[in-house]
């Protein structure tokens, strides 16, 4: 639950901690003092998106802090969240902060470590929740209702197998589309297809012919020099005038093996001219063969230019390069494939459609059976809190209209009413009166709370066009919704206020030109005298004061 709220420097509140207890908490003031700012502080903790203009003047930025303690077991959302990102409780308490500032910057905190925004948000939303009467068009849309319904009924197992069974459907159908459309274009282009494969077969290229042709060409047009330059290699290597290298080495040699007999050091140099004269003649025996091996012929070389312009022009028209001219080869042997085999393919997914179709059917039925059970169930509860509203004679429905599969099932979901008898029903979205609606939302929201595991319910303007013993019905309600959650309520009745067990007033005064809001807890005469002031307007009325009394007395 909610323990503490700190907030400091937002709106008119310069710095306040408000402590919280469980069960049932009005919080009262006169109009404009500032109850309207807790709730704003509160919003800041759900992550969203605030207006720089709230922070105070004067200021550079507000703060909001909030401790929430967990007396029992922590419910599998809140502790799947945490064990996700190694957060733990520090003796059962869990601190959450937001800071806003001027410059339009915004940090969060979670037990002093910097979160984004929207895990801020994604946390909230599993530990409090606040209902004020804009909030009561949420709903009034179907969405809404569909999700009210499956969290009080217990159907979120079969919304997540449907879901699965959607997902399905729609990937299995979208196969389908690309297949078809993959199989038009292929019907549409078979003729330029299989003429572009007859011409590359009938050249049939090789990857990396272009680059080998060119190679050749190049050795076969410049076979006079090559031939040339390897006739003087040889003579200069291997001549037989005397002059070559190799009998060069070998004078060399034997001069150096006179010195030898003087200097056994220089042995390792005879050496290795012996070896030089080796390897200089493998390189000569080499050349003269590659020599005498070298042939030219003007029809090759005709041939070689003729097969490289076939592969040019294959560039030019499918490449830009050879490795391309082969990868559309590939595509167009895959789409002519797609082109023979094509009907068979359409017509085994066609037939996985229409099974995975059935199978979602299924699953909607599924669903419809659980919703419409829990559905009977919510309606008798929701009707009969109407009726200790104040709405005796009130029906209320929950209505469902068979639909073609959606994401969300087989069923249009609506909430339907009739307020007075003898008349049809209709929607919640159609009923006229404010006050009527405030009351059908609370019989709706407190029922759902009952059934949710949120631990605090924050509610707003509750009592929006209601009075008399209709608002000691809803201050009944909100006591009972008190014995299992944190309930804390807003509001200006007197009868909803009596019945709480902890009672708070926002108050407002100027100091040195400044507009300060005050928040405190009151009792005994101090929470006579607020109650009374409710009443009547006059905190120090007897008659106003024996009314309290009285009202406080009965709770």
């Amino acid at each position: 639950m909610l323990e503490r709220l700190q907030i400091h420097n937002y709106a008119l509140i310069e710095d306040r901690h408000i402590e919280f207890g469980d069960g049932f908490t009005v919080i009262t003031g006169e109009t404009g003092a500032g109850k309207s700012i807790i709730l704003g502080a509160l919003s800041l903790l759900m992550g969203e998106r605030v207006e720089n203009h709230v922070i105070r003047s004067g200021a550079e930025s507000a703060t909001v802090n909030a401790s929430f303690i967990f007396d029992g077991d922590i419910s599998e959302e809140v502790s799947a969240f945490l064990n996700e990102r190694g957060v733990e409780l520090e003796e059962g308490t869990l601190l959450l902060s937001r800071t806003i500032k001027k410059t339009g910057r915004s940090s969060a905190l979670l037990q002093g470590r910097m979160i984004p925004q929207s895990d801020l948000g994604s946390l909230s939303s599993h530990l409090f929740e606040i209902s004020a009467q804009r909030d009561h068009q949420s709903l009034l849309k179907a969405d809404a209702q569909r999700t009210a319904l499956d969290r009080a009924g217990g159907c979120l197992t079969e919304v997540s197998a449907y879901r699965t069974q959607w997902n399905e459907y729609q990937r299995i159908k979208k196969e389908l589309s690309e297949q078809k459309r993959l199989f038009e274009a292929a019907l549409r282009e078979e003729e330029f297809l299989r003429f572009a494969k007859e011409e590359i077969d009938k050249v049939d290229p090789k990857e990396g012919e272009d680059e080998s042709l060119n190679q050749e060409i190049h050795r076969l047009s410049s076979f006079e020099q090559i031939h040339d330059a390897l006739n003087r290699t040889t003579t200069i290597l291997h001549s037989y005038d005397g002059s070559s290298i190799l009998s060069s080495l070998q004078n060399a040699k034997i001069e150096l093996e006179g010195a030898l007999k003087g200097d056994s050091t220089l042995s390792s140099f005879t050496t290795r001219l012996e070896e030089s004269a080796i390897e200089i003649q493998d390189i000569y025996e080499s050349l003269r063969d590659h020599l005498n091996s070298l042939t030219f012929s003007e029809e090759e070389l005709d041939r070689l230019q003729s097969r490289l312009a076939q592969i040019q022009r294959l560039k030019k028209k499918y490449g830009p390069s050879l490795e391309r001219v082969l990868a559309f080869k590939e595509e167009i042997d895959q789409k002519l494939s797609l082109r023979d085999d094509g009907e068979i393919r359409l017509s085994k997914l066609e037939k996985r459609v229409t099974q995975q179709k059935e199978i979602l059917f299924h699953a909607g039925m599924d669903l419809r059976k659980k919703r419409q059970a829990a559905g009977v169930l919510l309606a008798d509860e929701v009707q009969a809190r109407l009726r200790t509203l104040g709405m005796k004679e009130a029906l209320f429905e929950i209505r469902f209209s068979e639909i073609p599969p959606a994401i969300h099932g087989i069923d249009e979901i609506s909430f339907m009413i009739c307020a007075n008898p003898g008349l049809d029903l209709h929607s919640i979205d159609e009923v006229a009166s404010g006050g009527e609606l405030s009351r059908i939302m609370l019989a709706l929201k407190v029922t759902l709370a009952q059934k949710d595991e949120l631990p605090t319910l924050i509610f707003d303007e509750v009592d929006a066009g209601i009075g008399g013993s209709v608002a000691v019905a809803v201050a009944h309600e909100l006591a009972l919704l008190g014995k299992s959650h944190q309930v804390i309520v807003i509001t200006h009745l007197a009868s909803i206020a009596s019945k709480a067990d902890c009672h708070l007033t926002v108050s407002k005064r100027v100091e040195g030109g400044m507009s300060y809001s005050h928040i405190a807890r009151v009792e005994g005469a101090e929470r006579q005298a607020e109650i009374a002031r409710m009443l009547s307007g006059d905190s120090s009325s007897e008659e106003s004061l024996n009314h309290a009394r009285s009202l406080l007395s009965e709770r």
